[in-house]
């Protein structure tokens, strides 16, 4: 099963794991993991990397836990109101 994950410094990953260091932020089964992702996230200045809106603006560990508990969610949300409530997360919200 597909687990998205991010760095300290915001960027997204999608893999069969997170790598050691990553936060592992939502797993889900199914096509729509990745569309969502990239509609939720905030799209670096190259055009191909993904951030955690919030995350690399954050000046503390308390804040881009925030940010990424935000993400988390929204990404949650639009997953379950797709294919129903099949989406765990990574962060207790």
């Amino acid at each position: 099963m597909p687990v998205v994950y991010c760095s300290r410094d915001g960027v997204i990953g999608i893999g069969r794991r997170a790598p050691r260091g990553s936060l592992p932020l939502v797993s889900a089964r199914g096509r729509n993991l990745r569309r969502i992702v990239e509609v939720v996230a905030r799209h670096a200045y190259d055009g191909r990397t993904l951030l955690v809106p919030g995350i690399p603006e954050a000046a503390s560990d308390v804040e881009a836990l925030e940010a990424a508990r935000s993400f988390q969610g929204q990404v949650t949300r639009r997953l379950a109101d797709r294919t129903g409530p099949a989406a765990t997360g990574g962060l207790p919200l």
